[in-house]
């Protein structure tokens, strides 16, 4: 929204100088310099603002592509781990070194939230899958370490394995309910950043010069292409509505 204030602002103070310039209410020099330097100084302003909330998608977008890669390296070694298969836990530390990286691009992200409420929900949305991430990952590592000391223990007794083999069944049971309901937030997160993205291009304003509506329709343009984006993925990881939406938003970009 301070984004379409300082656009709005700026049009208006471009207006005013074009009819003081043709033929307009008279001014004195001194109140068109002023008038001039005004605009000048509002336009500017929709350029930094403009070009902060570039910088702001382009680093959410960042962030969900480390998430879905960090889930793709998560699932993998669960199933490595379900299957028999042998894995370290650098492997998952390795991950948890990526949540860092994370964490502190979403600081940054978090201190600029302020001033925006469309960011603080994503920001908030973005901590609760990281949280739910960190919980799955300590899971994993307890798993891991457990499977090692019962490997130890079945050098001892057959019937000590057996034993433990059931238990390790009913935990794998629970974790995989707790992955599930770690992808369906995911999915959440997904399809509402879309929807924040949607919303962007939809609340970009209307401009009467050429070379301004052209920039507007291009920055509009760039906001539909990440919300379908973001709306694909979030209907392949099981968010249905996310199909209806990237149908919507194709048609706003086809006008």
């Amino acid at each position: 929204m301070r984004t379409l204030k300082i656009m709005a602002l700026a049009l208006g103070g471009a207006l005013l100088l074009q009819a003081c310039q043709f033929g307009g209410p008279q001014v004195s020099q001194e109140q068109y310099d002023q008038l001039l330097q005004e605009y000048d100084d509002l336009r500017a302003s929709a350029e930094t603002t403009r070009s902060e909330y570039a910088e702001q998608a382009a680093a959410i977008d960042n962030i969900l592509q480390q998430l879905s890669q960090i889930s793709g390296r998560t699932v993998s070694l669960r199933t490595n781990l379900e299957t028999g298969g042998t894995v370290q836990l650098t492997q998952v530390r390795q991950i948890e070194d990526s949540i860092d990286e994370i964490k502190g691009k979403l600081a940054k992200l978090d201190a600029l939230s302020k001033r925006s409420a469309e960011l603080q929900k994503i920001v908030s949305s973005l901590k609760t899958v990281i949280a739910e991430k960190e919980s799955e990952i300590a899971d994993l590592k307890a798993e891991i370490r457990a499977k090692d000391v019962t490997i130890n223990l079945q050098q001892d007794t057959i019937a000590a394995q057996h034993g433990t083999i059931r238990t390790q069944s009913a935990t794998i049971s629970a974790q995989q309910e707790d992955l599930r309901r770690a992808l369906q937030l995911q999915a959440q997160t997904l399809y509402q950043a879309g929807a924040d993205f949607e919303q962007l291009g939809d609340e970009t304003p209307e401009v009467g010069r050429r070379r301004d509506k052209a920039k507007v329709k291009d920055f509009a343009t760039q906001m539909y292409q990440k919300a379908i984006f973001y709306y694909k993925k979030a209907a392949e990881t099981g968010y249905p509505e996310a199909a209806y939406r990237i149908t919507q938003v194709e048609e706003k970009m086809a006008r």
